[in-house]
């Protein structure tokens, strides 16, 4: 009987190789194509992708802690949480998005710079005046040479050209911290004291491609993934939770705020960063109705063609993603989010303290713990969530969680946001 299983199993792995052989030989034979054709095709650019949200409503779910291995004190517990009604974005923030923002720094840096036609003063107000800005040719050799300090010294660029320094590109983000003015012993004290202020530099870090896989080539993700126009599309990576976070306050200043006024509505509309309950919340009303055999394969990892690349050691084309995709290109889910669980891991705005499940309050849960200028290692640790193209399939999932300094970046850590509006 051994022997016979044994036999079995033997004929099985060599007509399993034989069809996989069969499949690579005439499956994905490829024909040649002219390489003109190739870079014409190549070269299509598709419109920007405008930002678009879905409300997330009021509810209560079972928050757990995912067998997060980075914490020794909440193995497998669970707890029903409430969380408010809010809106998410349907993508992570994309590449001409955060272009947009960048885009916007810019001018204003420079128009500030240049003074005259460009901004209109009133007091201590300074005003951009934006018709003229965006007549501004960055091209030209006699503005660059007005820009003095913002543009770098020609031997130290590679193109030996002057042009703007991206280091130079910096966001000045203001606020205020409610929760120190909250704090019993902080009643009486000026609401000055609780000002907060600190720059951020916004041009994403594009070097990280190659910084994050020793001993590969991704040279051309680093040169062409945020500047070229065929990935505007594709989730904006390199930034920190601290570029994200300036994303959000210039979202909430320049754009919401700024339309409700013009619409004379209701003012207090904010743009952030998802906590980690609304992430989570979000993502498990997103996952309803999954179908069965996709919940599967989400839980398992591999499927079939993993397993037959895994059994034959054959390379399979098109199976897997190799770097991020289009954000809209795959499947949504129920509530009409896409990529939740892959392409990019996500930051969010909860701080990572070990154990914090156990005081975190049911309604509306979150940690805060350190501000953008703590020195303390582990007062900067924010949580990232879901998987990224990078992972294997047993880690692209909602329930991958990590945590990461609010200043790294990566090539595979982007953002999308949260929004609240007055009912």
């Amino acid at each position: 009987m051994k022997c016979f299983l044994n036999l079995k199993f033997l004929m099985k792995n060599i007509l399993l190789t034989f069809g996989v052989s069969l499949l690579c030989c005439y499956s994905y034979a490829q024909k040649s194509i002219n390489l003109s054709k190739v870079i014409g095709k190549k070269s299509e650019v598709g419109a920007t992708m405008p930002l678009s949200v879905v409300e997330i409503p009021a509810g209560t779910f079972i928050m757990n802690n995912h067998g997060d291995s980075t914490s020794s004190t909440s193995q497998n517990q669970q707890r029903p949480v409430l969380i408010s009604g809010f809106y998410m974005s349907t993508t992570e923030i994309t590449n001409a998005q955060y272009h947009e923002f960048v885009n916007w720094v810019r001018d204003s840096i420079v128009a500030k710079k240049l003074g005259g036609q460009y901004v209109s003063i009133a007091g201590n107000d300074t005003t951009i005046n934006w018709k003229a800005v965006a007549k501004i040719n960055y091209a030209d050799p006699a503005l660059l040479a007005q820009l003095g300090d913002l543009v770098l010294n020609p031997s130290k660029t590679i193109s030996a050209r002057r042009m703007l320094d991206p280091d130079k590109l910096v966001y000045a983000m203001e606020g205020f911290n409610y929760q120190e003015a909250a704090k019993k012993v902080n009643k009486g004290r000026d609401a000055s004291d609780f000002m907060y202020r600190y720059t951020v530099q916004v041009y994403p870090d594009t070097l990280a491609w190659m910084r994050d896989f020793g001993y590969s080539n991704n040279e051309q993700m680093a040169v062409n993934y945020f500047s070229s126009p065929k990935y505007q599309n594709y989730p904006v990576v390199g930034v920190s939770w601290k570029q994200a976070s300036a994303f959000c306050d210039w979202l909430t200043k320049h754009k919401i705020l700024e339309k409700q006024k013009r619409k004379a509505g209701n003012a207090g509309g904010k743009a952030r960063l998802p906590t980690e309950a609304e992430w989570e919340y979000a993502a498990s009303l997103n996952a309803r109705n999954a179908p069965k055999k996709e919940a599967d394969t989400l839980a398992k990892g591999a499927g079939a063609d993993d397993q037959i690349a895994e059994n034959t050691k054959v390379a399979i084309p098109g199976e897997g993603k190799i770097f991020p995709v289009y954000v809209r290109g795959a499947k949504k889910g129920a509530y009409g989010l896409y990529d939740l669980a892959d392409n990019v891991s996500e930051w969010t705005t909860t701080s990572y303290y070990e154990g914090g499940e156990n005081f975190q309050n049911r309604f509306n849960p979150d940690i805060q713990w350190g501000t953008p200028e703590s020195e303390s290692k582990s007062q900067r640790r924010k949580v990232i969530r879901g998987g990224s193209w990078k992972d294997t399939p047993t880690f692209m999932t909602t329930e991958n969680r990590e945590f990461e300094d609010m200043d790294a970046s990566h090539s595979y850590l982007g953002f999308r946001i949260v929004i609240n509006l007055p009912e």
